[in-house]
């Protein structure tokens, strides 16, 4: 799976040629039938550029990898976007629930940009529906589920009153207390296997359930920090689209209660002149690393050319011709740039930070 932490380790790779493919993909046929092809269309793009940049026989180690990457690619199950990454020391294709453009690059290192920008302005969230039979995991996307078969899940209770019967003759234990006692130890089984989950993905959590089962997972959990809503009802008939109409609204509402949070830590950062506002300071600060918090509106873009010492941007008007200094939003640029040291970058609504033309940096120091 994708995680941030996943695209900070592909930051951090520095390899000549590094090669990306980016692509967006379809769930169901007959649509995800043109995925293939399309990938197909990239592969030869891709290689062609190779081999006339750098050589054809200097880039066939690098080609066959990435042959072998396209050819294992099954596109019965895709979700939205495909990536693959291919240099010397490494090779890897992930899929995601979220959309991405058509782009080859071809550099020192991947381009994460797209990738940046699409998992930080899509929220992403965790549902676990809570089963005796089984209990499972999807990622969710909006009100669009995927499940996810990792992590131990799904995860089917083994004990008594699950698949094991409770002892009832004469001279056994007490069924009840029994039945509770293997249930505990269940919910122990899934709260454990959601930790890894949070820990590789820390994205909120939605738990759906019955209080039969919402009740001993938590009583008993350690890793339910992350859970921002609960969802009381046997509700493991529904499809996938189903359950995410479910549970969506109820998580929306969460994160817009944990984003009015962030106004407080700017009230803060401001109090102990620890910010910085403006497009230029902005760009400083992500580029030294002084970025604890980068707070910014959702749809703010800026199209920018930087100055030949890399310290301050130019805006580009609309039709301008970019030149090769040019981003085509050095907002994301600046995202990218604070996570690959280390910061966070959290999302508001248009307008809430006019007062700062919609971008503010919360600075270490």
């Amino acid at each position: 799976m994708l995680t941030l932490n996943t695209v900070k380790q592909l930051q951090a790779m520095t390899s000549r040629p590094s090669v990306t493919l980016t692509l967006p993909t379809h769930r169901t046929s007959p649509d995800n039938q043109k995925d293939p092809i399309r990938l197909k269309n990239l592969m030869t793009e891709a290689v062609g550029r190779l081999e006339g940049e750098f050589g054809k026989r200097e880039t066939q180690a690098l080609v066959a990898r990435m042959q072998d990457l396209a050819v294992g690619i099954d596109h019965e199950h895709n979700l939205d976007g495909l990536v693959l990454f291919a240099s010397e020391g490494y090779a890897g294709v992930f899929k995601v629930p979220y959309r991405l453009p058509e782009r080859v690059a071809i550099d020192d290192n991947f381009l994460t940009r797209d990738l940046v920008f699409a998992m930080n302005r899509t929220p992403l969230y965790w549902v676990l529906l809570l089963s005796e039979d089984p209990t499972r995991l999807y990622l969710g996307r909006k009100t669009d589920l995927s499940e996810v078969r990792a992590y131990g899940f799904p995860i089917v209770h083994t004990g008594p009153g699950g698949k094991t019967a409770l002892q009832t003759e004469e001279g056994a234990n007490n069924p009840s207390r029994e039945r509770d006692r293997a249930l505990a130890a269940f919910m122990r089984d899934v709260d454990a296997g959601l930790g890894e989950v949070v820990k590789a993905a820390p994205f909120p959590v939605a738990l759906v359930g019955v209080s039969r089962n919402l009740a001993p997972l938590n009583e008993v959990g350690k890793n339910l920090a992350q859970v921002v809503a609960q969802v009381e009802g046997g509700h493991t008939y529904l499809s996938e689209h189903e359950l995410g109409q479910l549970v969506w609204p109820q998580v929306r509402e969460a994160l817009r209660e944990r984003r009015r949070s962030i106004f407080g830590d700017i009230e803060r950062a401001v109090g102990q002149n620890r910010f910085v506002t403006g497009l230029n300071e902005c760009w400083q600060a992500a580029q030294d690393g002084r970025v604890e918090t980068m707070v910014v509106e959702e749809d703010l873009h800026h199209p920018a050319e930087v100055s030949a010492d890399g310290r301050s941007l130019t805006l580009l008007e609309t039709g301008a011709e970019p030149g090769e200094r040019a981003y085509a939003d050095a907002v994301d640029q600046m995202i990218e740039l604070v996570m690959a040291r280390g910061g966070r970058v959290v999302f508001v609504e248009d307008g809430e930070l006019a007062a700062h033309s919609g971008l503010v940096m919360l600075t270490r120091y």
